[in-house]
């Protein structure tokens, strides 16, 4: 892949991100947003750093990031907050299980990234240039890439395209609930989330999974 075509890549999966964390948001009242958002980079940052290929710099800055959220938050309520804690550890998982466009296969070939030119733009914001107009066009090509992948917000684009092919296979499966009780447990130690609720949750969460391929097959 080539460097534009990296950053074209990494513009498209903000904007993706963008939107899940949205839903996620809407998901709590308005008081408890700051609760969500610290949920968001708690998880983000667990995930970050037990993803094969995720730079090392990255994982670093979310964790320095989620210990100064720690450091300015006042966990008044903290039966709420480890409720959302695993609420948005189990939407997390959901999402990354979804048989939608961007867990597909073909995900990038069907943006054709090397073709893109967002990539130039998105590296120079990364570089510190942040005008409107910059920020404005970018999202415009976002979209309009986004428009050749119209399941990004499905959970049924294995029955709506005939090429989707999930990404993980179902050998594959293991590994994702590996790494997501890996995150409860530390989460239980540093928080006391209810372990046993998440793993309630992963079980429902393989069953439809595999509910879906069989429905395909």
């Amino acid at each position: 892949m080539s460097d534009t075509a990296r950053y074209s890549a990494y513009a498209i999966l903000c904007e993706i991100s963008r939107r899940e964390f949205r839903r996620k948001l809407d998901l709590f009242p308005e008081d408890l947003r700051f609760y969500v958002v610290l949920a968001n980079s708690i998880i983000g940052a667990e995930n970050a750093r037990r993803v094969e290929g995720t730079p090392r710099a990255l994982a670093v800055d979310g964790e320095e990031f989620v210990s100064k959220l720690l450091n300015i938050a006042s966990l008044d309520d903290m039966a709420t907050f480890r409720e959302i804690l695993e609420t948005y550890l189990v939407e997390a998982m959901k999402d990354e299980l979804r048989y939608s466009c961007p867990n597909c296969t073909k995900f990038n070939g069907c943006l054709d990234l090397e073709r893109l030119s967002t990539g130039i733009l998105f590296k120079r914001r990364v570089q510190g240039e942040e005008t409107e107009g910059l920020k404005g066009e970018i999202a415009r090509q976002v979209e309009q890439a986004l428009e050749r992948t119209p399941y990004v917000d499905s959970d049924d684009a294995h029955t709506l395209c005939p090429e989707f092919g999930h990404q993980y296979s179902a050998a594959g499966l293991g590994e994702v609930f590996r790494r997501y009780a890996d995150i409860a447990a530390g989460l239980r130690q540093a928080f006391g989330i209810d372990y046993h609720r998440i793993q309630r949750e992963m079980i429902a969460i393989n069953g439809a999974f595999m509910a879906k391929g069989l429905e395909k097959g």
